[in-house]
C-alpha cells in the first residue's frame, strides 16, 4: 500500500477495541489510509464518496470504495477489493480502440459496448450507489457481520441512518478518537512534507519582512506573502504547493483596516501546504518602536513558550505543558489570561489544526514521530496581536524545531 497508516499501530489499537476493521469517512483518512485521492466527489463531504475500510490483520489489503473516475489511481495503490460508484463526468476509456480508422461515434460505441442499456449518471454521486458499494465490499472482505470501529465524524447525521442499514447486521462503534491517535503518528514520508512545508514557510516568512512598513495594507501583506511561497517552491522545484496566512496589525488585529502605521505590532501567521500537508509558524513584529505594553505583553508570551517548550520530550503529557505555559502567564501579572490551547499537531486535514491539543483536558501523552504547533497567542484589541509559533517534531530524545529555527522569538522591531 502507498498509504501512510502504521499497520501494525493499527492492528494493535484495533485489537485493544475488539474490533475487526476500520471504516474510514474522512476524504483525508481515506487518502492517508490508502495513498489515494478520495477524488472531487468527496468535496461536498457526504457519505459514498469514498470510503476505506482496513482490516485489523496488518497483512490483508485495505479494501476502497471510490468513483469510477479515480478508480484507476486506487487500484494502483493496491485498494483490494476495490469497489466504484458512477459520478457525474461523462468519461470512456478509448485506448484499446485507437490506431484504426473508425470514427469517434464508433470509438465510443465500443468503448461503452457492455454498459447497461438507460445507463444515466447522477447530478453529482449518488450516495445509495456508493454506500451499495460499502455493504458489497464489506462482505467481499468477510465483514459482513463483523464489529466495524466507523469514523463517525466525518459522517454527516443525514446520512447516518443510511450508513447503518447499509452495514447491517455488522455492529458500529465510533472509532473516531483511535483513527485521531493514528493519523497523530506521522509516517517518514508525512514528516518529510511538513519538513519541506515548514522549510518554504520560514523562506517565504523571511523574505516577506521588508514589506512590513508604513502603509502596507492588510490585503497586500497576505498576498505578498502568497507570491512569495509560490517563488520559493519554484526556486526548490516542490509541486503543488498552496499556502494560507492570517496577517493582521494594529488596534484591531483581526480587520486591520487601512494600512500599517508607525508603532504597530503586526502578527504573521502563516503556513505552506505541501502534497496536502500543512505547516504553521508564526512570529510577532513592529513597525518601529512598539508601546510599552506591548513589549511588556511579547516577553510575558516568550517566556511562556520557552517554559512550554523545554517540556516537549517523549513522556510528557499535554496537559501539563498547557499548565506550565498557563501557570507561566499568571505569574507574568496577567492572571486573568485564559487561552485554550497552546497548539495541535499537524498534518493534512481541511485546515492547518488537528488532534491532539496542547489543553488542559487533553489525555495525550507525546510520542516520537508526532508533529506538533507549539503556540503562544494573545490578541488584544487597542493594541495587536501577538504570537511565538514553532513546528516540533517529537523525537527519541526531545522535539526537533522543524520550522522556525531562524526566526528569533522576540519582538522584532523593523524600521
Amino acid at each position: 500500500m502507498a498509504g501512510h497508516i502504521d499497520r501494525a499501530r493499527a492492528a494493535r489499537l484495533m485489537q485493544a477495541a475488539g474490533l475487526d476493521a476500520l471504516v474510514l469517512a474522512a476524504p483525508e483518512s481515506f487518502g492517508w489510509a490508502t495513498g489515494a485521492p478520495a477524488g472531487v466527489a468527496a468535496n461536498w463531504r457526504r457519505l459514498g464518496a469514498a470510503i476505506a475500510v482496513v482490516p485489523a490483520d496488518p497483512a490483508r489489503p485495505v479494501g476502497a470504495v471510490v468513483s469510477d473516475l479515480f478508480a484507476g489511481a486506487a487500484e494502483a495503490a493496491g485498494c483490494a477489493p476495490l469497489h466504484r460508484h458512477v459520478t457525474w463526468p461523462e468519461t470512456a476509456d478509448l485506448r484499446p480502440f485507437l490506431g484504426t480508422a473508425e470514427d469517434a461515434a464508433t470509438l465510443v460505441a465500443r468503448a461503452n459496448a457492455q454498459r447497461a442499456a438507460h445507463f444515466a449518471r447522477p447530478a453529482t454521486f449518488d450516495r445509495a450507489a456508493g454506500l451499495a458499494a460499502l455493504r458489497a465490499l464489506l462482505s467481499d472482505q468477510g465483514f459482513a457481520s463483523a464489529r466495524l470501529g466507523v469514523e463517525l465524524s466525518a459522517v454527516p447525521a443525514a446520512d447516518l441512518p443510511a450508513l447503518e442499514a447499509a452495514i447491517a447486521p455488522a455492529s458500529m462503534t465510533d472509532a473516531s478518537p483511535l483513527v485521531e491517535r493514528l493519523r497523530a503518528h506521522k509516517s517518514p514520508a508525512e514528516i518529510a512534507l511538513l519538513r519541506e512545508a515548514g522549510l518554504i514557510t520560514e523562506t517565504a516568512l523571511l523574505s516577506l519582512l521588508p514589506e512590513i512598513r508604513q502603509g502596507t495594507t492588510r490585503e497586500a501583506l497576505g498576498q505578498r506573502f502568497l507570491e512569495l511561497v509560490r517563488l520559493v517552491a519554484q526556486r526548490r522545484g516542490t509541486p503543488a504547493v498552496t499556502a494560507w496566512e492570517y496577517v493582521g496589525f494594529g488596534a484591531s488585529p483581526w480587520s486591520s483596516p487601512g494600512g500599517i502605521a508607525r508603532g504597530d505590532v503586526v502578527k504573521v501567521d502563516v503556513g505552506a501546504v505541501v502534497g496536502g500537508y500543512s505547516a504553521d509558524l508564526a512570529r510577532t513584529f513592529a513597525c518601529g518602536p512598539p508601546p510599552p505594553a506591548a513589549r511588556e505583553i511579547h516577553a510575558a508570551l516568550r517566556h511562556a513558550f520557552e517554559i512550554g517548550r523545554a517540556l516537549f520530550r517523549p513522556g510528557a503529557a499535554l496537559r501539563d505543558i498547557h499548565a506550565a505555559c498557563l501557570g507561566a502567564m499568571h505569574r507574568a501579572g496577567f492572571p486573568s489570561y485564559a487561552r485554550g490551547h497552546f497548539g495541535h499537531g499537524l498534518g493534512a486535514s481541511i485546515w492547518s489544526e488537528e488532534f491532539p491539543y496542547t489543553a488542559a483536558d487533553s489525555e495525550v501523552v507525546l510520542e516520537p514521530g508526532m508533529v506538533m504547533a507549539f503556540e503562544l497567542p494573545w490578541y488584544l484589541d487597542g493594541l495587536g496581536g501577538f504570537i511565538v509559533e514553532d513546528m516540533l517534531l517529537v523525537t527519541e530524545e526531545g522535539a526537533e524545531t522543524l520550522a522556525g529555527g531562524g526566526l528569533p522569538h522576540a519582538l522584532v522591531e523593523l524600521p
